[in-house]
């Protein structure tokens, strides 16, 4: 259990949420026998949000920005329609290719593309306009995803960002001026929130997520 989100409030909202599918729940046992760090997983309650969020907007195109054993694509995959596809991006070759054994159970396998490589370089190749974007990478990139991606993505589309309360170090005057990385965090939550052509809200779910809505023109 990690103390900074997953208290007991957290617990209470997991029990009274729908429940995780099979295969995810299998995955979590995979992802914490065979990782290091298995609290990246986006995990049960979060993972419901991300499924609900797609299935209400019912996106032709996803795109995910941090595969790492595949646990938020599949989540992801839940909304999509008939003909939508998902495009994630997984910087480590050893999480991507852990990332596909769970990519090949799942239902919507042949919409699902894991592309292996630095996202701000794949990006500009795979000519999409996603609805949905997902980004869970590198922190200090946050902004330049945010800018690489939000000029492709479809009007009324959406971004989701995590880990942007930093296990609640942004609000830690002392972090603040000691820690670079709480800084970054700290200075990207204020340029989203001036971002005018977007609708920003910034939820205190697990480690905080920022969804941001692209306006219409």
């Amino acid at each position: 259990m990690h103390p900074d989100w997953q208290n007991d409030l957290h617990q209470y909202c997991e029990a009274q949420s729908s429940k995780e599918p099979e295969l995810l729940q299998k995955l979590v046992a995979y992802t914490w026998r065979n990782t290091v760090n298995p609290r990246m997983l986006s995990g049960h309650l979060q993972g419901r949000l991300l499924s609900m969020l797609s299935a209400l907007m019912k996106p032709q195109c996803i795109l995910e920005i941090g595969t790492f054993t595949g646990y938020s694509a599949l989540c992801l995959a839940e909304g999509l329609p008939a003909n939508g596809k998902l495009h994630s991006i997984e910087a480590d070759a050893e999480n991507a290719w852990k990332a596909q054994q769970w990519i090949d159970q799942h239902p919507r396998k042949p919409d699902i593309q894991l592309h292996c490589g630095e996202a701000l370089t794949l990006i500009p190749t795979l000519n999409i306009h996603p609805d949905l974007v997902f980004v869970d990478a590198d922190k200090q990139q946050y902004q330049a995803y945010f800018e690489s991606c939000f000029p492709i993505m479809a009007e009324g589309g959406l971004m989701v960002f995590d880990n942007t309360l930093w296990s609640g170090r942004v609000l830690n005057e002392e972090d603040l001026k000691s820690d670079a990385d709480t800084r970054n965090m700290h200075a990207f939550n204020q340029y989203l929130a001036a971002t005018e052509e977007a609708e920003v809200l910034m939820l205190p779910i697990r480690d905080g997520l920022t969804l941001l809505r692209k306006r219409n023109s």
